[in-house]
């Protein structure tokens, strides 16, 4: 098993400058840990989040100056929001960030992310029509990349004349490919073409193990073998001494964070889509670590929850830990993120999914 960061970013508002290094901060500690991979989610500002949340709009700035800053971890978008970006824009800036990271150290990931209408109504765009946008983006993105040849493209929902996609990617025919994706046919693709299958942390184990068999079997019957060594799944962990110690050590944040995304909407998703009743108050956290999501406390429990899950969704390749939060002190979440490579990760590393 490998494993990685997942700087899913929220961090009460002081300024942006401030949020994206103590970002950076993590990417750094992460690589010097021995984390292979980073995903760096994409936020875009919403109501809720003014003058009370900084957000990353904009990871692959955040990637090239980690960068600079680091000598081996993986990075990618968890996840570049396609649907909302011309294709020729998001094409070569993503090849860009290859050149600029390195040979094998970029990811592209790409997916449709939090369902809600307001980002395609802020740039003038069709909500409903998110995911065919997505998946015709991608194939123009794909011929940025390919093609040698100056084209046009006229599809349904992106125009495009005299386009000259410049540079190309460093790797051929491109970088890796990862997507965050719960639709049939973008399951089916990803699968067929070798992407990377991400899955939220808010997502139990029979949820993963259900997209997770599709995609292998997708991935058989287009003769592929080892497809699920490209699951990368992700849990909240915070080490501490203590279960109780780590509760509360991250209830503050917790409790703050859950405040504002009941304003946008978040709870009644979790309830939706993962049948999880979180409350707006001070046992949010509690609800969170009973629906499986968080792990916290000592690095044998830890490791057994990690374990455990493993065998409930059918075994993965990746296991990411979320960062990006504001839980207890700099240094605690630092001594967690230690903890977790010294003491969980030499306990699973020898996992490996068998199909």
């Amino acid at each position: 098993m490998h494993f990685g960061i997942f700087s899913n970013g929220f961090r009460p508002h002081t300024s942006a400058a401030e949020t994206y290094e103590e970002d950076i901060r993590e990417i750094v500690l992460a690589d010097k840990l021995g984390f292979r991979d980073c995903y760096i989610s994409e936020h875009h500002g919403e109501p809720p989040y003014i003058n009370r949340v900084d957000t990353s709009p904009m990871p692959e700035l955040m990637m090239c100056k980690a960068a600079g800053l680091t000598s081996q971890i993986r990075m990618g978008a968890a996840i570049k929001l396609l649907h909302l970006h011309h294709p020729l824009d998001v094409a070569v800036q993503a090849a860009a960030v290859e050149h600029l990271l390195g040979q094998g150290r970029f990811i592209f990931g790409f997916g449709t992310g939090f369902p809600s209408p307001l980002f395609c109504e802020e740039r003038g765009l069709s909500f409903d029509d998110r995911h065919a946008r997505l998946q015709e983006s991608l194939e123009f993105i794909l011929k940025c990349w390919t093609s040698d040849e100056i084209f046009d493209w006229d599809g349904a929902h992106w125009k495009g004349k005299g386009v000259v996609a410049l540079p190309k990617p460093l790797s051929a025919p491109h970088m890796p490919m990862a997507t965050a994706t719960d639709t049939e046919s973008m399951i089916k693709i990803s699968a067929e073409r070798g992407y990377i299958m991400l899955s939220a942390f808010l997502e139990d184990a029979e949820r993963v193990r259900s997209k997770s068999d599709k995609y292998v079997q997708y991935a058989l019957d287009a003769g592929i073998a080892g497809a699920r060594q490209n699951i990368t799944t992700s849990r909240v962990v915070y080490i501490a001494d203590s279960y109780e110690e780590a509760l509360e050590d991250m209830r503050p944040a917790v409790t703050y964070e859950i405040s504002v995304q009941a304003e946008r909407g978040f709870l009644k998703v979790l309830k939706d889509l993962f049948n999880v009743d979180v409350p707006n108050n001070e046992h949010a956290i509690e609800a969170l670590v009973d629906a499986g999501f968080y792990y916290l406390g000592e690095p044998d429990r830890i490791a057994d929850q990690i374990q455990d899950f493993y065998d409930a969704s059918g075994g993965f390749g990746t296991f990411l830990i979320v960062t990006g939060k504001n839980w207890a002190t700099a240094e605690k979440r630092a001594r967690s993120m230690t903890r977790f490579m010294e003491e969980v990760a030499p306990k699973l590393r020898h996992l490996e999914p068998e199909s």
